[in-house]
């Protein structure tokens, strides 16, 4: 190789490794920073001749050079430094040397080190080849040595040195030692040759006069100094070290100003500076390593420096300090999600702990850092007062997501983008949410995730949607039935209800739920697996409303087993769940659910409980926001733990009060912050931190005060068009100018859209700063300010997202008396539309809290104001409370019912309700009980003794009555219309199933008398399940197997009249299981309740989907398939049996 360089080659692909001394390589680095800085002044010269010496171009020319001129300084000063890092860190090993050397001051030289540098498609185990600086400057022009100064580096110990200088990183070293070390860090991060007797750097080698030239100063010190000559040897070692070393003190006695007139950032300045004049500030060569290591870790804060004293004391909210253990900990739990979802288990994280113990930062940062690996991080915040639809937070984190996705799409349709993998990966997703969650799945969905539209507007293109949210096809039977699925009923095609009732059947509701659910997990499945997991971050879950908290347990304890479904993909998704631990304590609901999520075998649960950072934790942060290294820092830091016990809300607002306390302050002087240190320890402890920040809030300007609490009403966040519509004129222009104050002062963020307080306790501070009275009638005003803008009373639409928020407001002033009587009962009319619409998003608990809000709001004098509107209020809520599980109040407001109405119709909604409440609580001989009461008061007595004959008789009377009647005939039948009669088919349409279990006797009789009915009065839906259990008496009765499957396939007819589609899986599971398997081959009945069982969940039917695959199994067994195949079905069908009895049991007893 060396033989090669002789000759003249000196290309640098030969070359593996270097080696070449620390001073040379110093020297190297010197040369091209001083070309680096006269390519600068060559070109600022060209750019001003070419420019006619326009002053305004000067001017910008200057500050665009200086600019690069600072860049290049600060890559040479970065590159130095790690230098550097390296050199301590191989000066020390893990223990001492057998002859118990130490550091000795002599030893602190260039003389002590070699560098190595390792050239680009080098191998590291080659030899390294010897050089000096002038060998290089002689053979290798300016870009080659650009390229080897770009190489990685090792630094090693000179060999003679090489047992010398081992000892420990912590071991305690004299502070002379530590001037040496700061003479040396000046020589190398000046690279400054004056200081020496001879300004040439490389006195053995006449040809370096050029390298020598761009690498000493203009000044040149005295050759001689006390009458001692000094020289260099070939090796650059000095002689008479004790006086070279006085010669530099005397030179360097102001270091920190002969460092600043070398353009180093302060940082590096102060560090030398203190080395050489403050080393007993330093204990061992860890303190000095960890320091520069920080400053190179953290180049934003310590190498660009800014004003600091314009921006003033600042905090950064999304760096994570002092949680390296909590860290490590959930990454480790993430890194096993892919593991996981072969068993279908999915991991959840609950972080607890205090309110400001950085719950939210940690996670984010764990989100922040999945997320440039492939990861979907999803995330959403739940507001102690903001819930402004329902379903609304957690639907917007999946909107985002989306959003992401529909991004892809346009930029790959604008030809912005043209990446292979992006258009196969929207392909893949696309498809599988439209195969997994289908097309009337996806208009359901659209409803909360509005991105949906955009990204399948296919689907779309073939609904037209009209006022009152319901859909007709354009003539095509496919696409009428995807709408109609997709609302459970609602208007057909000619726009008649499919429910002449005037309320919706409670059972509807109940599937709406349960549809709602396991759409959400077909979505999840679809956008997740082991190639691109997704972690879903739901924060302050302790103020989640009962809704999303159901629908997260859902999402967590999936309904889909391995081997029940083999259309969809493993789960792949963890679950991080922040919460505050004491305000958790307070929300029943929210214990249920944790409760719920910690008894599952779906869920491998982690409990993880933040406290406050100990000092190191906050020492990095104080250091953080001082931008000082964390050295100077630790006094400060030490105090402040006490005073905060490490919480960081606690120490950044602690920290704030003594800044507005001027007992921290930033010197300009001296360009650092600086501090009282006496003052801040005799500050009492922060223990309060509302008390803290209402003190705060007292200390501003009172139009401030109003402007904040004003704001504070939204919630965390509010869009500047809802402060528009909240305000009058003369108040809006007012509160946003104190506003505007408040994100300068940093009390407030503005992201140009959104106000938002940077965390909730400043929001909660703000709301607590007026009694409740006040801040209860601020909430009113608000809410009825928002609604008269858009429209109130005459014309509100419900599905307006700022009606909603007007709603909420409302709500919240719940002790405020309406005294105004034409005000209250639009109010009250109000409540009533929106709890209705609250039920058919399946928002049980909010449509409950608007309807008991209209009965407060009416009070006793509203049922001699307006009796049907209070009696509806009394029936809606009532059904509301059966469907959140409340049996206790069913029966309190069924009694208010039964005691105020004047006649048994207007008995009859809440009957119903009561009777299906005591079904599904298990008090089933009282629900029968309640049924015959009912039947006999709608004059359908039925008879009290039933035998064989009876039943016989009525069989076929009702066969002879169907005789003549053809299946046109029969679908030709005009509705029915008798309220009576209308009753009687749905209260005996809901107790057949329960009557099956202790009276199936009863089941022919009540069968016949619905298919009379229907005959005799017209028909409803209700016709279809009657019609179907009568062909199955027909079956077991008369044994007349044609005649049974002729009216079971006429059934299915009648629900297509009606648009009852979310039945269809009721019929067939019976049919197939009971009837069909007579006439077709066991195979095709199999694959047909496999499919049924699908139908179900998408209908929300959880009863009949696992109904229908029990018949499956049962049914395989005789279709010659695999008996430990089957074996596995049946495990899964446990499992899914277990889960379903689990939900509802969760379900059920969360409000109990």
């Amino acid at each position: 190789m060396m033989s090669s360089l002789r000759n003249g080659d000196y290309s640098l692909r030969p070359l593996q490794r270097l080696c070449l001394p620390l001073k040379d390589w110093v020297a190297l680095s010197a040369l091209s920073g001083h070309d680096e800085q006269e390519n600068i002044r060559e070109l600022s010269s060209d750019l001003n001749i070419a420019k006619n010496g326009s002053a305004d171009v000067h001017l910008g020319n200057a500050i665009k050079l200086a600019k690069q001129s600072r860049v290049h300084r600060l890559i040479q000063t970065v590159r130095l430094a790690r230098l550097i890092v390296d050199c301590i860190t191989c000066e020390c090993v893990d223990c001492f040397d057998p002859d118990g050397s130490f550091l000795e001051s002599n030893d602190i030289a260039t003389k002590s080190f070699l560098v190595e540098i390792l050239m680009p498609g080098g191998s590291p185990e080659s030899p390294a080849v010897p050089f000096s600086a002038n060998e290089i400057v002689q053979k290798y022009d300016r870009s080659q040595i650009k390229i080897i100064l770009e190489g990685s580096l090792k630094v090693a110990l000179a060999p003679e040195f090489d047992r010398k200088m081992r000892f420990l990183i912590d071991d305690v070293i004299e502070p002379g030692v530590f001037e040496e070390i700061g003479l040396l860090f000046y020589e190398l991060f000046t690279q400054d040759a004056s200081i020496f007797p001879s300004n040439k750097v490389f006195s053995h080698n006449s040809d370096s006069s050029a390298l020598s030239a761009n690498t000493s100063h203009e000044k040149n010190p005295p050759e001689k100094l006390n009458n001692k000559e000094y020289s260099e040897d070939g090796g650059g070692s000095i002689n008479d070290l004790d006086a070279f070393h006085a010669f530099k003190r005397l030179d360097l006695s102001s270091s920190m100003d002969s460092l600043q007139q070398h353009c180093l950032p302060i940082p590096i300045c102060r560090l030398i500076s203190d080395l050489i004049e403050y080393s007993s500030h330093f204990l061992s060569l860890n303190d000095v390593r960890s320091e520069l290591t920080q400053i190179l870790e953290e180049p934003e804060i310590f190498l660009y420096e800014e004003n600091i004293y314009q921006v003033g004391l600042s905090f950064n909210d999304n760096r994570l300090h002092g949680r390296v253990e909590e860290l490590s900990t959930l990454v480790q739990i993430v890194m096993t999600v892919p593991d996981l979802s072969d068993s279908n288990v999915s991991a959840v994280v609950l972080v607890g702990g205090d309110p400001g113990a950085g719950k939210s930062t940690l996670i984010k940062t764990v989100g922040d850092s999945i997320h440039t690996e492939g990861w979907h991080f999803l995330s959403c915040k739940f507001d102690r007062l903001a819930q402004n639809q329902p379903l609304s937070t957690i639907s917007s984190a999946f909107n985002c997501c989306f959003e992401k996705i529909v991004k892809i799409k346009l930029d790959l349709e604008n030809n912005i983008r043209t990446d292979e993998a992006l258009a196969h990966y929207l392909a893949a997703v696309t498809a599988l949410v439209e195969t997994n969650v289908t097309a009337s799945g996806i208009v359901v969905l659209s409803k909360l995730i509005p991105c949906l539209k955009t990204l399948f507007p296919d689907i779309f293109c073939r609904l037209v949607v009209d006022d009152d949210d319901d859909c007709c096809g354009n003539g095509e039977k496919k696409e009428k039935e995807c709408y109609a699925e997709s609302n459970g009923g609602g208007k057909n095609c000619n726009g008649s209800t499919s429910d002449d009732h005037d309320d919706e059947d409670c059972l509807i509701s109940v599937s709406r739920k349960n549809r709602l659910h396991y759409l959400f997990q077909r979505l999840v499945r679809s956008i997740s697996s082991p190639a691109v997991p997704m972690m879903l971050f739901l924060d302050d879950l302790q103020w989640a409303d009962k809704e999303s908290l159901d629908l997260l347990t859902s999402l967590v304890i999936d309904v889909d087993q391995p081997g029940l479904d083999e259309d969809t993909g493993p789960k792949c998704v963890c679950f991080f769940l922040a919460f505050r631990s004491a305000e958790g304590q307070k929300n029943e609901s929210f214990l249920a659910c944790i409760e719920a999520l910690e008894g599952s075998a779906s869920a491998q649960v982690t409990r993880l409980n933040l406290e406050g950072m100990d000092i190191d934790g906050t020492n990095d942060m104080i250091s953080d926001a001082l931008k000082l290294p964390i050295r100077l820092t630790r006094p400060l830091s030490t105090v402040v733990q006490k005073k905060t016990l490490g919480n960081p809300l606690y120490i950044k607002l602690f920290m704030i009060t003594m800044f507005e306390l001027q007992a921290l302050r930033y010197s300009l002087k001296e360009r650092r912050w600086l501090w009282d240190i006496s003052t801040i320890q005799e500050k009492s402890m922060v223990q309060d931190l509302a008390l803290l920040l209402s003190q705060k809030m007292l200390r501003m300007p009172r139009d401030m005060q109003e402007a904040l609490t004003f704001l504070s009403c939204f919630g965390m966040k509010v869009h500047v068009d809802v402060l528009d519509l909240a305000s009058v004129a003369e108040e809006l222009s007012t509160r946003i100018i104190y506003l505007d104050i408040s994100v300068k002062e940093g009390i407030l963020e503005y992201d140009g859209d959104n106000y938002a307080f940077p965390h909730d306790l400043i929001q909660q501070a703000a709301y607590d700063r007026v009694p409740k009275e006040d801040i209860l009638s601020l909430h009113f005003r608000i809410g009825m300010c928002i609604l008269t803008k858009c429209g109130f009373p005459a014309n509100v639409d419900l599905r307006h997202p700022t009606a909603f928020l007007a709603f909420e407001q409302i709500m919240m002033a719940e002790d405020l008396d309406v005294c105004d009587p034409s005000l209250r009962l639009n109010l009250v009319s109000l409540f009533l539309r929106v709890g209705k619409d609250c039920i058919k998003v399946a928002a049980f608990a909010s449509a409950l809290l608007y309807f008991e809000r209209g009965i407060s709001v009416f009070g006793e004098e509203g049922w001699k104001h307006d009796y049907e509107l209070c009696l509806s209020l009394h029936e809606s809520a009532c059904h509301a409370c059966y469907l959140n599980a409340l049996p206790d109040k069913v029966t309190k407001y069924k009694d208010i019912v039964m005691s105020r109405t004047k006649n048994f119709m207007e008995q009859i909604k809440t009957h119903h309700i009561n009777m299906l409440t005591l079904a599904t609580t298990g008090k089933i001989r009282e629900a029968v009980g309640t049924f015959f009461v009912v039947m006999k008061n709608l004059g359908e007595e039925f008879p009290i003794i039933v035998d064989p004959s009876y039943i016989l008789s009525r069989v076929v009377e009702a066969k002879v009555a169907l005789s003549n009647i053809s299946t046109e005939t029969l679908l030709a039948i005009s509705k029915m219309t008798d309220k009576k009669k209308q009753w009687a088919m749905r209260f005996m349409d809901a107790i057949i199933p329960y009557m099956f279990t202790i009276s199936p006797i009863y089941l022919p009789i009540i069968a016949v008398r619905m298919v009379l009915h229907t005959l005799n009065y017209g028909l409803v839906k209700e016709s279809a399940f009657g019609l179907y259990t009568f062909s199955f008496s027909i079956l077991c009765i008369l044994q007349d197997v044609d005649e049974a499957c002729r009216w079971t396939n006429s059934t299915l007819l009648i629900l297509d009249r009606f648009n009852a589609t979310t039945l269809y899986p009721k019929i067939n599971q019976s049919q197939y299981s009971f009837l069909l398997y007579m006439k077709k081959p066991f195979q095709s009945i199999t694959n047909a309740l496999h499919e049924n069982r699908q139908d179900a969940l998408m209908v929300g039917d959880v009863e009949f989907a696992v109904l229908s695959y029990f018949m499956h199994c049962q049914f395989a067994l005789f279709t010659g398939t695999r008996l430990s195949d089957v074996d596995k079905k049946c495990f899964a069908l446990s499992k899914e049996m277990v889960h379903d009895f689990f939900l509802c049991t969760f379900c059920s007893t969360a409000n109990l």
